[in-house]
């Protein structure tokens, strides 16, 4: 009697592998719409700006993912592979492997050093301990000791009762030239702003105005260099104002949050992303038609309050390069507040300059870290 051969069935999924599979079709769902922010306009559609902030974690989640069905299912890794694929350039401007601590092409003269830092107003209202972080801050300008240096919430006053900054910046450093702006100002003669200060001369000078939001502020700087000159902008974007509820709220999130404390701590938050997200929409259309007229090369320096895969950031790549990814290294995050890890400060410039040995130092100073390269324009 002849032996019936069993027939081959397709092998179905287990039931206790199919959970995961859907999860990482809405995770790849997440990641291709995260991958149109860059490019609309939060004035059509603003929830895109918050998703750009996740990218970081999406990657993540979809490394994970890719882990678990390697050792499981390994032909499904293709799904989350295939999508990260789709945005392999947004991968390098989150995380660079190889930094270059030497100019790609030939340059005039030298080169510059620039540092930018949002410094925290100094740490001024930490009144037990903000002589020792101004001090901190100050040596580490005395230890890098940039040619250019752009600060953001600069804090500024003549009154005795409070620290020197500007005037030990200008008397115990190499700087010769200032330019300063202080949108807001407080008792005792107390100003805060932005300020740029330069070892070599500050020929011309100017401010973008926000009118929508008049305590942010973007100034830029005409600077003579080796027989040059560059325009220099310092800015420090709209943010989102979180007030201590907010960061009390964030911080008590769990799974046993009355619905009514999260549906009111969740509306309050929503609506300080999407003031602070649409706020930066008219400043970073101020600055970028500013740039359009410069006749001199052009650097971006400041707190963008913004991420790599959001419009903002997109609408200065459109014009600019990145010095994080031209010669950067690790994962380059500069915020080191509620949410760490996200690189929200940067140094941009034009074509016509060569950028190299970026760095995002380590000092945790402010709830900022600061952000420098060497900077020089390309010989002609």
């Amino acid at each position: 009697m002849k032996k019936e051969t069993p027939t081959n069935k397709p092998r179905r999924p287990s039931p206790w592998l199919r959970p995961m599979w859907w999860i990482n079709v809405v995770a790849v769902v997440v990641l291709l719409v995260t991958y149109l922010a860059p490019h609309i306009s939060p004035r059509y559609f603003w929830p895109l700006a918050l998703l750009a902030f996740t990218y970081p974690y999406q990657l993540l989640v979809h490394l994970g993912l890719m882990g678990w069905w390697a050792f499981f299912r390994p032909k499904r890794v293709l799904l989350s592979g295939a999508a990260l694929l789709l945005g392999w350039g947004h991968i390098g401007d989150h995380v660079q492997l190889f930094g270059r601590g030497s100019p790609s092409t030939a340059v005039q003269g030298e080169g510059l050093k620039v540092l930018s830092y949002n410094v925290r107003v100094f740490d001024l209202y930490n009144w037990t301990h903000n002589a020792h972080t101004r001090d901190a801050i100050f040596d580490l300008f005395h230890r890098e000791d940039a040619d250019i240096l752009c600060l953001q919430e600069f804090f500024h006053s003549p009154n005795k009762r409070f620290f020197r900054t500007k005037d030990d910046l200008m008397r115990n450093f190499r700087y010769t030239h200032v330019h300063e702006h202080y949108p807001q100002h407080g008792r005792f003669d107390s100003h805060f702003g932005v300020a740029t200060f330069s070892t070599r001369p500050i020929v011309a000078r100017g401010v973008i105005a926000f009118p929508e939001n008049p305590n942010n502020q973007c100034i830029w700087s005409d600077i003579a260099v080796d027989g040059d000159t560059i325009r220099v902008y310092n800015a420090h974007l709209a943010s989102y104002h979180f007030g201590n509820d907010d960061y009390a709220f964030l911080g008590s999130l769990d799974t046993d949050t009355p619905g009514d404390t999260l549906k009111r701590g969740g509306l309050r938050i929503l609506k300080r992303l999407r003031a602070g997200v649409m706020r930066r929409v008219g400043e970073v259309d101020r600055i970028v038609e500013h740039m359009t007229t410069s006749p001199h090369p052009v650097v971006y320096c400041g707190d963008m309050n913004d991420v790599p895969m959001s419009r903002a950031y997109g609408q200065f790549r459109e014009l600019l390069t990145d010095a994080f990814t031209e010669s950067g290294r690790g994962l380059g995050g500069t915020y080191i507040g509620k949410l760490p890890s996200l690189r929200i400060d940067h140094i941009l410039h034009n074509e016509e300059l060569e950028t190299w040995d970026f760095r995002t130092l380590p000092d945790e100073l402010s709830d900022h870290r600061p952000v420098s390269c060497n900077l020089a324009v390309r010989a002609r």
